[in-house]
């Protein structure tokens, strides 16, 4: 993807620092029908980082958004999931889209997901023709600002250039019906 998207070494290592990274079990206790639960492990968003890689146990309930659609993510034994961040959509200049995904708890089974985050340096510029330049901290901090004074996390538009024009909207909604993919499997 680095390639795809023209960046120099120095941009790789910024936007991809070994540094940052860090990893994340995740469990999700199993939740009967009729608890009072709405069944959801983990409600609809995306993830900050560049790249989360995921590995799944076998009870499922990943899901992902596709064109306003929810697609469950199947669990393939020895496969990992990369999903693409929100800083990914940044970088690229919305060429490649942010996963939009969501985690479903079994009625009767407990499910554990380990991931690994990466992100940019703390200090990086991400700069983009689509968003004014940030830093990664600002815009962490500005979600945790939107999640506590919100409720939810606003992510990328608060830094998104608005257009000018009808013309450049127009432009815009062109160059969104061509980004590519959200999610992928891998075998390891």
């Amino acid at each position: 993807m680095a390639e795809d998207l023209g960046l120099d070494q120095e941009q790789k290592d910024s936007y991809l620092s070994e540094s940052t990274g860090f990893v994340r079990v995740y469990r999700y206790p199993c939740c009967p029908t009729g608890s009072g639960n709405n069944n959801w492990g983990m409600d609809v968003h995306t993830d900050s980082s560049v790249l989360t890689i995921l590995c799944q146990d076998l009870v499922g309930g990943l899901e992902v958004s596709r064109e306003g659609e929810w697609i469950r993510v199947r669990p393939i034994p020895g496969t990992l999931i990369v999903n693409l961040g929100d800083m990914m959509q940044a970088i690229s200049n919305d060429e490649y889209k942010s996963a939009i995904h969501r985690v479903r708890i079994s009625e009767r089974h407990d499910r554990i997901s380990i991931g690994y985050f990466v992100f940019p340096g703390e200090g990086v510029v991400i700069r983009s023709s689509n968003y004014q330049p940030f830093k990664y901290s600002e815009f962490r901090a500005q979600v945790q600002m939107d999640v506590k004074m919100l409720g939810f996390k606003v992510g990328l538009e608060r830094f998104k250039i608005k257009p000018n024009s009808d013309d450049n909207n127009n432009n815009n909604n062109n160059n969104n019906n061509n980004s590519k993919g959200i999610s992928s499997h891998f075998q390891g």
